[in-house]
């Protein structure tokens, strides 16, 4: 494939280096010099420097050869007008980061044909969402759907005095009702076998319907909760559209944000949302507001000093879940591992996002881990897979790294073991290491 980056920032960076692993034609195109060669000695594509949305440029990137043009610039205007090129030039998918809200919400423009653009992503939106799903979960690390919702993923922590500890997966309870498709390890991911053993500080990735998540977690030591209020700290784009989803969940929501102009736009805004002018990093001022009563802290100020010293203090004082918003993705692993909770990063979802559509073809759905360590495809079986259709799993020569986690049948889940047969119809979720993508790839045709 032949893929155009406009914008070398952290979006474009990040996807330029996952399409350029996976042995794709990738130029990038940055109008700043010292981010453009920074590009270029960091990784194997093209750098052009100049304007995304000049045609002489797109020229330049062979611009009819191209089959995706993803356009990340900070400019939603030069995005746009890029993907209209680009469409008039033929290029298959169109890919804009759009941010202003007005441009955002107007669906009647972003699905103007006219427009060329065939995914309108914006950051803040999917930050909000990655949230409101890590609250339904908040034992979990992340969390991701499939099967309409019907499969879970879930990412849980395994932390001193679980009873997992030391134990071989073989040996652990309840092994009918989900899979663990992998542990994460001091960074490093492992696709596990039977004998394998669980440490403390193992993050297990874990597949099981739905309905019996909560059960599931009881079998391996973990301990479900509810948030029923939470506090957002911040008041910029990503509290707002949160604070609207969550509105529709009927929580309480209380947001502390030290620009008055700003907290009368939100409070104007939002129907059930309490909304507090008032300096976030005041530690007296969070404790008379309830931050230790408060099941969920989400910090999501621009600084993400203060968000991580906020969660640092709200464990201190009480507050059960905490989330942080982090723009540097480098840190995020270090984070983590001093106990402020769950950090999301703007950029590294906007980026899974992008590869998501992207890669989405045969697949019904993807979902990126660990920054691209792992991947999990959610696909449907055809007659033509002959060397899947109407074989037991053991009797499958699957790349050593990958696993089946799941089969969607006749709207039944059914959590494999080795003996289950692969029919024609089947939607499986297959998990593997980001080295045996190709493998994978090459299995489903």
């Amino acid at each position: 494939m032949n893929a155009v980056i406009l914008g070398a920032g952290k979006v474009g960076y990040s996807i330029a280096s996952l399409l350029a692993k996976e042995r794709h034609n990738v130029t990038v195109v940055e109008p700043n010099p010292d981010r453009a060669r920074v590009v270029e000695e960091s990784m194997d594509v093209q750098v052009i420097i100049g304007n995304g949305a000049c045609s002489e440029v797109l020229q330049k990137c062979n611009i009819k050869a191209t089959d995706l043009l993803v356009a990340v610039t900070e400019s939603d205007e030069v995005n746009m007008l890029a993907c209209l090129l680009a469409k008039q030039s033929g290029v298959a998918k169109t890919v804009a980061r759009i941010r202003n809200p007005e441009y955002a919400s107007d669906e009647k423009l972003l699905n103007n044909p006219s427009l060329g653009i065939d995914l309108a992503i914006n950051p803040e939106k999917v930050t909000a969402k990655e949230v409101t799903q890590l609250l339904h979960y908040p034992e979990a690390m992340d969390v991701n759907y499939y099967a309409n919702g019907r499969l879970l993923m879930l990412d849980l922590r395994v932390e001193e005095k679980n009873p997992t500890i030391g134990k071989c997966l073989k040996d652990l309870p309840g092994t009918k009702e989900y899979v663990i498709v992998a542990i994460i390890r001091k960074n490093k991911i492992i696709v596990p076998r039977g004998d394998d053993i669980i440490e403390e500080n193992d993050q297990l990735l874990i597949m099981t319907k739905k309905e019996k998540a909560i059960e599931v977690e009881g079998y391996l030591g973990f301990k479900h909760y509810t948030i029923d209020s939470c506090m957002i700290l911040g008041g910029n784009r990503v509290a707002f559209y949160l604070a609207q989803y969550l509105e529709k969940e009927d929580m309480e929501i209380k947001i502390i944000e030290k620009n008055y102009e700003e907290c009368k736009k939100l409070s104007a805004a939002l129907d059930g949302a309490i909304v507090l002018n008032g300096d976030i990093g005041d530690i007296d001022l969070l404790q008379d507001e309830g931050i230790s009563e408060t099941d969920a802290l989400i910090a999501l100020s621009d600084d993400d000093k203060l968000n991580v010293l906020t969660c640092l203090l709200a464990k201190q004082l009480g507050a059960k879940n905490r989330i942080a918003q982090i723009r540097r993705s480098d840190y995020m692993p270090l984070m983590q591992q001093v106990g402020i909770g769950v950090c999301v990063c703007p950029q590294m979802l906007t980026a899974e996002a992008i590869l998501k559509f992207v890669r989405k073809g045969k697949y019904l759905s993807i979902s990126i881990i660990e920054n691209g360590g792992a991947e999990a495809y959610e696909v449907v079986l055809t007659e033509d897979m002959k060397k899947l259709v109407n074989k037991r799993i053991m009797d499958i020569k699957f790349p050593k790294g990958a696993i089946i986690g799941s089969i969607f049948r006749n709207d039944e889940v059914i959590i494999p073991s080795g003996g289950d047969m692969l029919l024609a119809g089947d939607r499986l979720v297959v998990f593997t290491s980001a080295e045996r993508v190709g493998k994978i790839d090459a299995i489903f045709g």
